[in-house]
This record gives structure tokens, C-alpha cells and sequence, in this order.
């Protein structure tokens, strides 16, 4: 009898298969927004000032748009003008990662409009203020034992996401981008997608033209590793050097692509990247995952939750989930992942006896949720 991990991989196999590829976007689909971006960051005054050209689909054209940012941006200037509206229950961004739902509900977030021109499909801002939401713990649906923030800017690095209203937020659509951001000597700054974290110039340059629905800019000062993985190139990003650490992680890291590549289909992103955070987090985005320093030297993690990150490429991050219905990604990305090597140790039936009975316990006072 097969087991159930080679079933659902099947399975999941042809669903890639259905769709072509899961990041692929269909010939007849309509044209997605694209961002493009230059930031530079000061994180001594813990600002960011942005210049975004957002290019719509040409249907737009001629239309009035609104777009959420974090009410601390100031609009510098923008064409045609943006005008601030009153704050209302507009929704804001939703993710893998988290959510802006605090920032909206609170009056962090601010909402706009641009009347776009006559035959004209893009409008251009250039804003700039303090970013440093603080830390709070999680509501249950993005518990993870950690703290987790809306965004901040600081010396020991920046974390900047969906949930930080940092770009113009449009609405539940997916995007693609090209962005230039500039920082302190000695920072790296990763994004998804392909391109560099810091080149010759001092400069970052991060690009996708396959779809995203977050874009993040996350980093600090880092020392980069790297070794080609097939046609990948994985990247370990650590606070301190650590020649043995990123070692383990590079070769997990290429293990990892090469099983899940055979299993499902083509990875489509040019890099994959571990990158330490200066706080504990678990957080997986396109291309890269971003963990905190206890979290990656345990030496259990290169087994358990890594695979997990790096299948999130696929579930999550390349076929994308509709979070007000659920999470459907999760249950499938550990089963691919943390499920999968406990039955390659034939410890599997302990590990969804575990699962079961920590749902069980979890869910017994009426906790259930989606």
C-alpha cells in the first residue's frame, strides 16, 4: 500500500500540473499592477522616504483609484494628486505572515484616492515618515509563540511588509514589481523575487515578474553566504559570521529545492534565502524565509520548520490562499514538510497522533476556527 505523504505528493503533483504552473499567470488573464519602487531607509531616524510608479492594467484608465498607506507617511507629492479621505472600515492587507487589520481598526492607516487621467493607467507618489509600529503578541489565527510587528525601521534592521501599509495597498490583488532601495553601509536588504541584496554601488535591486500578494523589504547588517543550488543560487544572511551555520543551511537549502522540485514542479525564483532577523520569528515569504536567532541554531529546525519555509514557495507563496475563508496552506505545507520527514524516519503515525491530540486540545473550549 502507498503511503498517504506519496498520495497527497501525487496529488499535489497534478494540481501543479492543472495549473500549468502554480505561479504562472493564464495567456488570457488580465494584467496585473506593477510597483515600481525606490526607497532609502535611515534607520538611526527610523524613516523611510519612497517614490512608487504604480502602472494598472489599461482598463483602469481614466478611473478613480484608492490605495491604503500607513497614516505616518506623509504624501510629499504625487500625480495626479492623492486625496486623503476620511478614515472608514476599509480593509487592509491580509497574509501568510499576518495582517493590517489592527492598523486599519486603530487609525493607522490612512486611505486615498487619485482621479487617474483620461487615457492614462498609472499614477506616481513620493511620501516619507517614521516607521516603528512596535511589537504586540498575535491574535490566534498568527500565533506563533513570538511577538510579531505592523513593520519597523531601527538600527538593528528593518522589517517592512504587507501589513505595514509601506506601498500603496490597492485591495486583495496580486502585483509584480521592480524596486530600488538604498541603506547604511554594511546592510543588506532581501526582497522576493531575483536580484541583489547590496551591489558595487551600495545599492539593493529586487525584481518579480511572477505574481506576488505581499512585498516585503526585510534586513539589517548581515554578512552574506552563498552556493549554487542547480539553477538556484541559496543564501544564508547572518548578524554575525558564522562559516559552520551558513553551511548547514546552504546545503539544507539545495536538499530541500532538489526533493520538492522532483515532487511537485520547477521553483521559479533565482534564489532562496535564509535570513536572521534581530527577534524571533518564523515568517516564510517568496524566495527567502526570515528567522529569528535562537530559532536557526536549533539544530532541529534544518528538519522541521526550514523545509517548511521553502515549501511555502510553492503552497502559500506561489499558489496563493483566500485567508477569509482559511488557511488551507498550512494543513498542506506541513503535510509536505514537517509530516513528510517524520514518515521518512517511520515516525509518522507519532506525528499525526501528536497533531490530532494538539488540535484536540486546542479546539475543546469552542476555539475553532478556520
Amino acid at each position: 500500500m502507498r503511503s498517504l505523504s506519496l498520495v497527497l505528493a501525487i496529488s499535489a503533483h497534478a494540481l501543479c500540473l492543472a495549473l500549468s504552473s502554480p505561479y504562472a499567470v493564464a495567456a488570457d488573464a488580465p494584467p496585473l499592477p506593477r510597483y515600481q519602487l525606490e526607497t532609502q531607509l535611515d534607520p538611526a531616524a527610523r524613516t523611510l522616504d519612497a517614490r512608487a510608479v504604480v502602472k494598472l492594467p489599461p482598463a483602469m484608465a481614466g478611473q478613480a483609484v484608492e490605495f491604503l498607506l500607513a497614516a505616518p507617511l506623509a504624501m510629499v507629492e504625487s500625480e495626479p494628486r492623492a486625496e486623503r479621505l476620511p478614515a472608514d472600515a476599509a480593509a487592509g492587507f491580509s497574509g501568510i505572515n499576518g495582517s493590517s487589520q489592527a492598523m486599519t481598526r486603530s487609525g493607522r492607516a490612512a486611505r486615498y484616492r487619485v482621479q487617474l487621467a483620461p487615457g492614462s493607467a498609472q499614477f506616481a507618489l513620493h511620501y516619507k515618515g517614521r516607521i516603528d509600529f512596535g511589537f504586540e503578541t498575535p491574535g490566534q489565527e498568527y500565533a506563533r509563540g513570538f511577538n510579531e510587528t505592523a513593520g519597523v525601521i531601527k538600527e538593528d534592521g528593518v522589517y517592512l511588509a504587507g501589513s505595514t501599509l509601506w506601498y500603496p495597498y490597492l485591495g486583495d490583488t496580486l502585483f509584480t514589481f521592480e524596486l530600488t532601495a538604498q541603506s547604511p553601509e554594511g546592510w543588506q536588504l532581501i526582497s522576493p523575487g531575483n536580484g541583489t541584496a547590496r551591489d558595487a554601488a551600495g545599492k539593493t535591486h529586487w525584481r518579480s515578474d511572477a505574481p506576488l500578494d505581499e512585498l516585503h523589504i526585510v534586513g539589517g547588517p548581515l554578512t552574506r553566504y552563498a552556493r549554487a543550488a542547480g539553477a538556484v543560487t541559496a543564501e544564508v544572511y547572518l548578524r554575525k559570521p558564522d562559516d559552520a551555520l551558513a553551511a548547514k543551511y546552504l546545503e539544507a537549502t539545495a536538499r530541500n529545492l532538489e526533493m520538492y522540485r522532483s515532487l511537485i514542479g520547477t521553483y521559479p525564483y533565482e534564489k532562496f534565502a535564509l535570513v536572521e532577523n534581530f527577534w524571533e520569528t518564523g515568517y516564510g515569504m517568496p524566495s527567502f524565509t526570515l528567522l529569528g536567532p535562537q530559532i536557526i541554531r536549533f539544530p532541529f529546525i534544518l528538519t522541521s520548520s526550514y523545509p517548511h519555509e521553502i515549501l511555502h514557495n510553492w503552497w502559500g507563496n506561489g499558489v496563493f490562499v483566500d485567508y477569509a475563508s482559511g488557511n488551507w496552506c498550512e494543513g498542506l505545507t506541513a503535510y509536505l514538510a514537517d509530516h513528510l520527514y517524520k514518515e521518512q524516519q517511520d515516525q509518522g503515525a507519532e506525528y499525526r497522533r501528536d497533531t490530532l491530540k494538539k488540535y484536540r486540545d486546542f479546539v475543546r473550549e469552542a476555539r475553532d476556527f478556520p
